[in-house]
């Protein structure tokens, strides 16, 4: 089974490689959605990490952050009693001094580029994403309310693996949350693997490595955000704040 969710020819559609000069002062943000205890045993950990390896080569920095290791609350639904509660910074990253929400915050305000990775969990991200994602939402509401763009020329990719669970059901949540919150997408921002249906997960890592297909989309991956990256950092493509909205009748 091929790992591109959508089916290709392997070494057909090859991305090519960054420039090192322009991946100069990009900085790359790796975060990791798995909810294993223990580091270095999840599966979409490692192909981060990898991910973010490839990065380095080119000249980028690179930061790494495992929501396991934080202490993140659950959001507690504040845009429901009013819009104008859900405000950045987070009203839970203030209620709660242990909160560790403005880790995140912080190191995302300040990447170019940010990679999540997750596993599949019955069809669906991890648990410990959606918690990331709901927690995000005061950024996104900082734009869509209070207009003041938080998110500018930042671009995505994404890590999913799992065995007979949807790699396209979880990418099209990923893709429209990160959307709405204002980052670039280019074509190929997904590294993926899709392991076999008899789930014998103790084989999983030694197939990922053996896999062709998960090695090239994450190089794929790497490059596309790194190239997007630099073409939009000095470019006019980020949306300026306030820009007037052209009437239209219907």
């Amino acid at each position: 089974m091929t790992a591109h969710p959508s089916g290709r020819k392997l070494g057909i559609h090859l991305i090519p490689a960054p420039d090192p000069k322009k991946c100069d002062g990009l900085k790359v943000l790796g975060i990791s959605g798995s909810s294993r205890q223990r580091a270095g045993i999840s599966k979409s950990e490692k192909i981060l990490l990898k991910a973010l390896d490839i990065a380095k080569s080119f000249g980028a920095g690179t930061n790494f952050i495992r929501l396991q290791d934080l202490k993140i609350y659950y959001c507690e639904g504040n845009y429901s009693t009013n819009p104008g509660f859900c405000t950045y910074p987070c009203q839970s990253s203030m209620k709660y001094e242990d909160d560790q929400m403005q880790i995140v915050y912080d190191a995302i305000l300040d990447t170019d580029v940010m990679i999540l990775a997750t596993p599949i969990r019955w069809n669906n991200h991890s648990a410990l994403m959606q918690t990331f994602i709901e927690r995000m939402n005061c950024i996104e509401n900082s734009d869509v309310w209070f207009g003041k763009r938080l998110i500018n020329k930042k671009v995505a990719g994404l890590i999913i693996i799992g065995h007979v669970d949807g790699v396209q059901h979880v990418a099209g949540n990923l893709m429209n949350f990160l959307n709405w919150l204002g980052f670039h997408m280019p074509q190929d921002m997904i590294a993926s693997w899709v392991g076999p249906n008899d789930e014998d997960t103790t084989k999983d890592w030694e197939e990922i490595q053996a896999n062709p297909y998960t090695q090239e989309d994450t190089v794929n991956m790497v490059y596309s955000v790194l190239r997007l990256a630099y073409n939009i950092k000095n470019s006019d493509l980020g949306i300026p704040e306030g820009d007037p909205v052209k009437e239209i009748s219907f």
